[in-house]
């Protein structure tokens, strides 16, 4: 893993099978995806949000960190440190599908469709 995503842990594991999991996770606030964006205002950059999600579904579904092409992402709502949130991952085939919203799935962040090798 890489140092940004070193310290971000599965706080829970709410359900998991072969090709989907929905975890929950909090982003410390000292975390290296805060370093320089912006001083004053640490948001999580959106790149920061796929490298999250890229690693979670290695970590959980096996599928690697290779992306072959974002096929679709929306990122809707600012991160800022410290926040709890929900990520539900769905691979099939070559694609993953994520969401990240906040834990009750009243507010979604970000959501998307991934391409992996």
């Amino acid at each position: 893993m890489n140092k940004g995503f070193g310290n971000i842990k599965a706080d829970k594991i709410i359900e998991k099978n072969e090709n989907s999991v929905n975890l929950i996770f909090t982003i410390p606030k000292d975390c290296l995806y805060f370093d320089g964006h912006f001083p004053d205002y640490p948001i999580l950059p959106a790149v920061a949000q796929i490298d999250i999600v890229m690693n979670f579904a290695s970590e959980y579904l096996g599928t690697g960190i290779a992306i072959l092409q974002i096929k679709r992402a929306k990122f809707l709502k600012i991160i800022t440190p410290a926040l709890t949130l929900l990520l539900k991952l769905e691979k099939k085939d070559n694609t993953l599908n994520f969401k990240i919203t906040s834990p009750d799935e009243n507010d979604i962040y970000s959501s998307g469709t991934i391409i992996i090798e």
